[in-house]
């Protein structure tokens, strides 16, 4: 059921860049392929270099550990790509790996060739240190000291080694994969923390895994890290697109693009910020979402916020990224 599901919203979505946007790509290629249909040379490029990627993510780990030999936890990418009917139909492009100590990972690589990319203002002060690179593999290596978390009790790398299983790389000593009912309430909590609601194919992702792991195992785990209200708002959205889509309610506007496979609109973004929180059970969050739609950025005057909001107002029902493109060529 899931996955047939998935697949209907696949065909669904209006546009390339919709599939793009909720990781629906490679699924719909394969679809298109299945179904005689051509494939558009661009997909079959990313086709092809997600193939890449794939191959090449056991080498990496290999020789990730003849340089650190400590235990390592591979979190999304290629674990979550597992529970797919086909591992290759999961588009990932890096490896995230929680260790007990990432600045000495981190250090090791950096001595052993390995090499830093992306602007280091953006990764100051956040959950993993700045992406490296073997440069010889298309693969970037993010080392986390701790997951990307939510109000709430952040799970410990001692208690997710206690009950991680070897995973995907089960042939890689002492690399491990989160237990199932772990795995789904740490994506869950990842992507409320980036994007809530945003991407069927997350939702995909935490739904498989709890599906694997049973709903009741994985609800005592969000209760026991304390983003109840959080977890409730992700199964809820789960019944609704992909589980039993034919008994759910309309959707919450801030949350339609999803049964629809497309991009939210400015105005489902904006409602999103400021509804988001609410549903999370997290009214600080709320709070500071509402300040920080309301005062200019931290950058910009009053002047150019009302002219911002304008802007956002004339094109309400654009996709965002058409907004944004908009903005640039203007």
């Amino acid at each position: 059921m899931l996955w047939e599901r998935v697949g209907e919203l696949a065909d669904r979505a209006p546009r390339l860049s919709d599939l793009r946007h909720h990781r629906l790509h490679l699924l719909a290629a394969s679809r298109m392929r299945e179904r005689g249909e051509e494939v558009p040379a661009e997909l079959a490029t990313e086709e092809r270099a997600h193939a890449v990627v794939s191959i090449t993510a056991g080498a990496l780990l290999r020789r990730i550990r003849a340089v650190d030999d400590s235990p390592m936890i591979v979190m999304k990418g290629p674990e979550a790509a597992a529970r797919w009917p086909d591992a290759r139909l999961r588009p990932w492009k890096d490896l995230d790996l929680l260790v007990e100590d990432a600045p000495a990972l981190q250090r090791a690589l950096l001595a052993a060739g390995f090499v830093e990319v992306g602007d280091p203002a953006l990764y100051e002060d956040i959950h993993h240190l700045r992406p490296l690179m073997a440069p010889d593999l298309p693969l970037t290596i993010e080392i986390h000291m701790r997951p990307k978390w939510p109000e709430g009790r952040t799970p410990t790398f001692d208690e997710l080694r206690e009950a991680a299983s070897p995973g995907v790389f089960a042939g890689i000593p002492d690399v491990f994969a989160p237990a199932p009912a772990h795995h789904a309430v740490l994506l869950a909590g990842h992507s409320w923390e980036h994007n809530p609601l945003n991407c069927i194919g997350q939702l995909a992702d935490v739904a498989a895994l709890t599906l694997e792991a049973g709903r009741d195992e994985a609800g005592a785990v969000a209760r026991e890290w304390e983003i109840p209200r959080l977890w409730s708002a992700t199964m809820r959205a789960i019944d609704d697109v992909l589980l039993e889509p034919e008994r759910s309610r309309r959707a919450p506007l801030w949350r339609r693009h999803l049964g629809e496979a497309r991009e939210r609109t400015v105005l489902e973004v904006h409602l999103e910020r400021l509804a988001g929180p609410m549903a999370a059970g997290s009214p600080v969050g709320a709070t500071k979402a509402l300040f920080d739609t309301l005062r200019p950025a931290p950058d910009e005057n009053w002047a150019a916020k009302v002219k911002r909001t304008g802007r956002a107002l004339r094109n309400a029902s654009l996709r965002r990224s058409d907004h944004l493109q908009g903005e640039r060529t203007s």
